[in-house]
């Protein structure tokens, strides 16, 4: 991920430190991660585990167990990236992916689903997960709507709350604690590896996004990300859906930075104040630096928490700079 310098100026302390969250918020730096140079497209791979690795090309992280029983992936990408992840996978030869489960229904996390359907793989996703993927999708983030996905990508196994596999010795436990990102979010637990993958309910150094029309909510974020952290601990590799791999402190940092945002819209709305108003006072002034992007800014991600708390819809979609 690149970060965008600051000019300095030659003023007292106090206006510089205005003038540096002025200049967050006009001018994000771009979120890494997201490449469209199919052609040249890369697949980082990093071990974490004795036979579980992390990959990434463009999109959502992977996570792949590996093992005589076949492999097992959490998250195949974006479509484009299919070719090149199968071919990482082959390097690290340990038969075909018997099995993908899939942390919710955006398509950088399923769209390589179908690629693996056709090779015999079974995916796996929470029943909302298939559900939103067979229907027209609309993205505030983008402010376009796209078809549903193709057949051969739904989840040919879903679940309500809890799902296990058991393969190459590992248990792989699915759970879907309750709506956050979206109504079909899965978080999978890797327990003798001690990993979690937790997809788009943390994405580490971005705003997150809330999906709304997928009946996402800024409360679920944090029941989540509390359930999550009561069942793990300091040594526990935590997979965003999007950034670097975490630790138990960053992601409890997440939550509470999400806590202190939301308690900020929230105290603002009793006191009858407009989103105008709201968004002039800056709730995400301290935490811009790291997590403003040109995918979700400081007022991207406080007028998503106006509307989950208010639910109240804006006619906003964050633009790209």
């Amino acid at each position: 991920m690149r970060w965008y310098e600051m000019r300095n100026y030659a003023v007292g302390a106090a206006i510089t430190i205005c003038a540096a969250f002025a200049l967050h918020a006009q001018t994000p730096r771009v979120a890494g991660g997201f490449s469209t140079d199919w052609e040249h497209l890369t697949i980082e791979t990093r071990q974490l585990a004795a036979n579980v690795y992390l990959l990434h090309g463009s999109g959502g992280n992977t996570l792949a167990l590996i093992g005589p029983d076949g492999k097992l992936l959490v998250d195949t990408e974006f479509a484009q990236a299919a070719p090149r992840l199968k071919e990482a996978l082959d390097k690290l030869d340990a038969g075909k992916v018997r099995y993908v489960i899939s942390t919710h229904y955006h398509g950088d996390h399923t769209g390589a689903n179908a690629a693996f359907h056709e090779d015999g793989t079974t995916i796996i996703g929470q029943e909302n997960c298939r559900l939103r993927m067979t229907q027209s999708r609309s993205s505030a983030l983008t402010g376009t709507t796209s078809p549903p996905a193709p057949a051969a990508s739904l989840p040919t196994i879903t679940y309500d709350k809890e799902l296990a596999v058991h393969l190459d010795g590992e248990d792989v436990e699915a759970v879907h604690p309750g709506p956050a990102h979206t109504d079909g979010d899965t978080i999978v637990y890797f327990r003798h590896a001690n990993v979690v993958h937790v997809g788009d309910v943390f994405v580490n150094d971005l705003y997150p996004y809330i999906d709304l029309d997928a009946k996402g909510t800024v409360d679920g974020y944090l029941v989540v990300i509390d359930e999550v952290l009561a069942r793990i601990n300091d040594e526990t590799r935590v997979i965003p859906g999007h950034g670097p791999v975490a630790t138990k402190r960053e992601l409890k940092a997440y939550r509470d930075m999400i806590q202190t945002v939301r308690d900020r819209v929230k105290a603002s709305l009793a006191k009858g104040e407009s989103l105008h108003e709201i968004l002039a006072s800056k709730p995400t002034r301290e935490f811009d630096a790291q997590n403003a992007t040109d995918r979700v800014d400081g007022d991207g991600f406080t007028t998503m928490v106006y509307e989950s708390l208010t639910g109240s819809r804006v006619d906003w979609k964050h633009r790209q700079k």
